[in-house]
């Protein structure tokens, strides 16, 4: 009994053998028929570009931090992260009575002076005293009114200029001391990003080059704006600005973004990704498909960017480039091209 259950065994498996054997030979025979799938383009020629790619965080093209100007509690906060702002719109708000700003102390002198000027304009304008006894009330009133001013931008913070509120850096009933920042006002008329450039790098980049800035898949152009001249000691590089105009609504301030600088662009060449090319002995071919047969051709490249290469020779406009399949091709092998 055992015996046949073995020779049984052996017969299924046998049989599975030739079965995968004739599904190999089926699907040889099915590529030769029908051809090997495969993808391809019409080549065109196009630009070359030569970029430098950096990450970099998107501000705004203006950015202000406004600080605290007097050691107090918080006791009003007028605006969120994101908010749109006007420039003098308040803010934050600290305490009426806060010592160092002598806000109440300020109101009460003004309010003196005040009443005092406006006596003295009357009898003025009634020729009851000269003009120098007026003139001098009105330098105490002035002189007086710019104290209060003072007095009450310490404890009304305001926004420096108009924008998107883009970092709050406090709390309502938090402490804080002199020079502490207190919010950001970014201006909405753009994006800069400033990139820290090796000493290697900066030789190659200029003022006014090109440049893109991506996040989240949504693409900016822009162009360099500014060149450091003396190298941060800290990072061992040169700080370059790059700024972007008009606003993207898909892309906010503060993310981070790749940043490319376009340093060489050459129009009218003839474009090929690097992974469309086979290398055999230290040479570069591509694949053809001349006449729906698979020829593999030498080319000559010139000018790279990692990513693509600059064909100089032997690919021309109208070839047709197979971009797919390449790796199950041999020469004259007959192709089906698929969508």
């Amino acid at each position: 009994m055992k015996k046949m259950l073995v020779a049984v065994l052996l017969m299924l498996l046998l049989f599975a053998c030739g079965k995968k054997q004739d599904n190999a030979k089926n699907m040889e025979q099915i590529q030769n028929e029908e051809g090997i799938p495969v993808r391809q383009t019409i080549v065109e020629p196009s630009t070359f570009l030569q970029e430098l790619t950096y990450n970099a965080t998107l501000s705004g093209s203006e950015e202000s931090t406004a600080s605290a100007m007097v050691s107090d509690i918080i006791t009003k906060i007028n605006a969120k992260v994101g908010d749109r702002v006007q420039k003098d719109q308040i803010i934050i708000s600290f305490p009426a009575n806060t010592p160092a700003a002598q806000f109440e102390q300020a109101t009460s002198a003004f309010n003196s002076i005040r009443t005092v000027y406006e006596r003295m304009k009357r009898l003025h304008d009634q020729g009851a005293i000269s003009r120098q006894d007026l003139d001098n009330v009105e330098t105490q009133y002035q002189v007086s009114k710019a104290n209060l001013a003072a007095s009450e931008q310490m404890i009304n913070v305001r926004a420096p200029i108009s924008g998107i509120i883009t970092a709050m850096l406090v709390n309502p009933s938090e402490k804080v001391f002199p020079g502490k920042d207190l919010f950001t006002v970014a201006s909405t008329n753009g994006y800069k990003a400033a990139i820290m450039v090796p000493e290697s790098e900066i030789g190659k980049i200029k003022k006014g080059m090109k440049a893109t800035a991506t996040s989240l898949e949504e693409t900016i152009n822009g162009k360099v704006s500014d060149i450091s001249l003396a190298m941060d000691m800290d990072s061992k590089a040169f700080r370059v600005e790059v700024m972007f105009p008009g606003i993207n609504k898909k892309i906010n301030y503060g993310v981070t973004a790749e940043v490319n600088i376009v340093i060489l662009s050459k129009p009218n060449t003839i474009v090929v990704q690097r992974e469309h090319l086979v290398y055999e002995n230290g040479d570069k071919y591509v694949w053809l498909n001349i006449g729906d047969k698979a020829v593999k051709t030498p080319v000559v490249t010139g000018l790279d960017s990692s990513l693509e290469f600059e064909i100089t020779s032997g690919l021309n406009s109208g070839d047709v480039l197979i971009t797919e399949g390449i790796n199950m091709l041999n020469e004259n092998a007959k192709l089906r091209v698929i969508d």
